[in-house]
């Protein structure tokens, strides 16, 4: 239960810090990424612990995922600047592709 607490509030930070930052959809585009990476996790893990004990490695792992997106996050609130020019090359590299 308690990882299930330190995702939650993994996802509560991505999603303030998205909208601190004056762009929620940064922060819900993040938290259906982290859904959609828990559940390959879960598949992962449903599969490998058909052969292998696992125990408690998907959680953990999950909980790390959650972790490094809200750091990520946090990051972005603090280098605004350096995320505008990682958003700019990205921009960039999208209309080279188009």
């Amino acid at each position: 239960m308690t990882a299930l607490w330190a995702i939650v509030a993994c996802i509560a930070f991505m999603i303030v810090a998205g909208a601190a930052r004056g762009k929620p959809g940064r922060g819900v585009a993040d938290t259906a990424l982290l859904v959609i990476l828990i559940g390959f996790i879960a598949i992962l893990d449903f599969i490998i612990g058909r052969f292998v004990e696992t125990g408690d490695a998907a959680i953990t792992v999950a909980i790390v995922c959650a972790a490094g997106f809200a750091l990520d996050s946090l990051y972005g609130l603090l280098a605004p600047e350096r995320q505008k020019r990682r958003d700019k090359r990205l921009r960039r590299l999208m209309k080279r592709r188009a």
